[in-house]
């Protein structure tokens, strides 16, 4: 998967600045922690509710008994990554892992979710979805959105996009279906301060 960390992380890289503290929150194994560790120097956290026996060890854990609540206080990282974490939750529940990583974010979001734009990139997305995902147990319950659905559901919850890019991913689902990334953070009034 060195070709995906590659690609996953020289994206999300962008957007973090040397020494920021990150949040991984769904980290799976950590790999794109690790990369960004390294190649952008951001000082990450890993989040999950599984410690994976194949975990990049070497950065703090935090052990999630709730997949809508990390143990930090908050606003305790400049920058919360969710990559392909809120697919993996039913559609009524994505509302609450946002709502925590806004609550524990203290300048912005980092998100990259599955977004199938047609039927057929739909069904290799939900086919490799399944196949990736198989051997950790995770659920997938194939709850892709599409980029204004996405948009929309953010504006909801007090955020604004800063960036947003789609792109067919070459590894490792050799550009069958897109992907978008997207940069949220509070949505500010007329006068500066915060909406929610």
């Amino acid at each position: 998967m060195f070709l995906r960390d590659n690609e996953i992380g020289a994206r999300v890289a962008r957007h973090i600045r040397p020494g920021d503290r990150v949040l991984d929150y769904g980290a799976g194994t950590g790999l794109i922690s690790r990369w960004l560790a390294h190649r952008a120097h951001a000082k990450p956290t890993l989040a999950d509710l599984v410690d994976y026996s194949n975990r990049r060890d070497g950065f703090p854990f935090l052990h999630m008994e709730d997949p809508f609540h990390v143990p930090a206080e908050d606003g305790a990282f400049d920058v919360v990554l969710l990559l392909f974490a809120l697919h993996h939750n039913p559609y009524d529940a994505q509302a609450d892992v946002l709502r925590e990583g806004k609550r524990l974010s203290s300048s912005r979001m980092v998100i990259i979710e599955d977004t199938p734009m047609s039927r057929r990139e739909w069904a290799m997305n939900a086919a490799w979805d399944r196949m990736l995902n198989l051997r950790h147990g995770v659920p997938t319950p194939l709850t892709f959105r599409r980029v204004p659905d996405w948009l929309t559901m953010f504006k909801e919850h007090g955020l604004r996009a800063t960036a947003v890019e789609s792109y067919r991913p070459m590894w490792p689902t050799l550009k069958t279906y897109h992907h978008t990334l997207f940069v949220v953070e509070p949505a500010r009034t007329s006068n500066g301060q915060s909406a929610g």
